[in-house]
């Protein structure tokens, strides 16, 4: 269900790209001659308010664009798709700054997919949590673990285990193989590492990235494979979580930790079905759950009044948080992932430090966890609450 202020943006830009003239360089003949003369390509379509679909295929026309709205000054101009962050490109050296607006679709979060209307990271930053007024009782743990395994990719998530490894599978190769050859001139003997790279990846997700270790074990330096996840990045496969730091937070570890945008896509790739998930909870279950909630949050964000970044914070003496929300007023939500329906005082350490040094900011400490009640939970002088992963779905 999407919120009244993102359909309002949608509503917008459909009235401003109303009676586009379509072009793909899916198209060989479309791409053909852009790719042999953009700038003559780009003057042509540009008499009438244009879509270009996987514009990342030809980073070219994207000075021709530039010369072209500047000309003309005509709002609407050019509506461009594509499957990559072409600004990551470094093919590209405009940026299109005060010429566009840009907006990244992620897959369907589960409200979406459940007709449910509501914004997480809006709830997490009100008053008062009663406002989740949902039975979790009548969600079966089922469906939660089904969520994290299925993921939002709309073609996919409503098919068989079988059928969806398939999709999966193709996917990667065509991203890999067709994709990252746009952004980057990555030699194609060089590709096999980039799947080995999406495989130990998936298998450290949640972890803090350690390139040195990771290139040790495919084989790369390590250069190149902070290059080859910059890649994974502009393809918005995974996402580098940057680490939460300010004045106050002394002895902090600074390493970036590394999420999937999409878990079902990490499940396949961990080889993990519903059957493995639930009788395996301590392998790769709970870091899927982990990542699950991210990419749940990344969705809300991208259409929430309130306007967030997201972190992760670990101390020197490895007291750790999942996920750190800070606000554009520098209040803070810290989260905590718990797989498992049992909370100990042990699982707020992390938490309760950042409570402790955070003094001159609005702090909520929250865990998601794998049962069935929100519950004020107080530790030594700080109010935390417990609240059920379920809420995402």
């Amino acid at each position: 269900m999407i919120e009244r202020k993102l359909l309002a943006i949608i509503l917008e830009m459909l009235d401003i790209f109303k009676n586009l003239k379509y072009y793909t360089f899916d198209n060989q003949d479309s791409f053909n001659t852009a790719l042999n003369d953009p700038i003559g390509f780009i003057s042509f379509i540009s008499k009438q308010n244009v879509a270009i679909d996987e514009v990342q295929m030809i980073p070219e026309v994207i000075p021709a664009i530039k010369i072209s709205v500047d000309e003309q000054n005509r709002k609407g101009m050019f509506l461009l798709t594509g499957s990559s962050d072409m600004f990551k490109n470094s093919k590209i050296k405009e940026s299109l700054a005060g010429r566009m607006a840009s907006f990244n679709l992620f897959p369907l979060s589960y409200a979406e997919i459940n007709g449910r209307s509501i914004n997480i990271v809006d709830k997490l930053f009100s008053n008062s949590f009663n406002i989740f007024d949902v039975d979790f009782e009548k969600i079966a743990n089922d469906d939660f673990t089904n969520a994290v395994l299925r993921g939002g990719y709309p073609e996919v998530y409503k098919l068989s285990y079988r059928a969806r490894k398939a999709w999966f599978e193709f996917y990667i190769k065509a991203r890999i193989s067709k994709d990252i050859a746009n952004i980057e001139n990555v030699d194609l003997n060089k590709v096999a590492y980039i799947d080995k790279l999406l495989k130990v990846l998936s298998a450290q997700i949640g972890s803090l990235v350690n390139y040195k270790n990771i290139s040790n074990s495919i084989g790369l330096a390590d250069k190149t494979v902070a290059k080859y996840i910059q890649l994974l990045e502009a393809l918005f496969i995974v996402k580098l979580i940057p680490a939460y730091a300010n004045n106050q937070l002394k002895r902090v570890i600074k390493s970036p930790k590394i999420q999937f945008i999409d878990t079902g896509l990490a499940s396949m790739l961990l080889n993990v079905d519903i059957e493995g998930a639930m009788t395996k909870q301590g392998e790769f279950y709970g870091n899927l759950v982990e990542s699950f909630v991210y990419s749940e949050l990344i969705k809300h964000q991208s259409y929430s009044d309130t306007t967030i970044n997201i972190y992760h914070y670990r101390d020197g003496d490895k007291k750790e948080v999942d996920f750190v929300l800070e606000s554009s007023d520098g209040s803070v939500v810290a989260i905590e992932v718990k797989s498992g329906s049992n909370i100990k005082k042990s699982h707020f350490k992390g938490l309760i430090t950042l409570a402790r040094t955070l003094t001159n900011k609005a702090f909520k400490g929250i865990i998601l966890y794998g049962g069935n009640q929100i519950l004020p939970y107080k530790v030594d002088e700080f109010q935390f609450w417990v609240i059920p992963l379920k809420i995402l779905i």
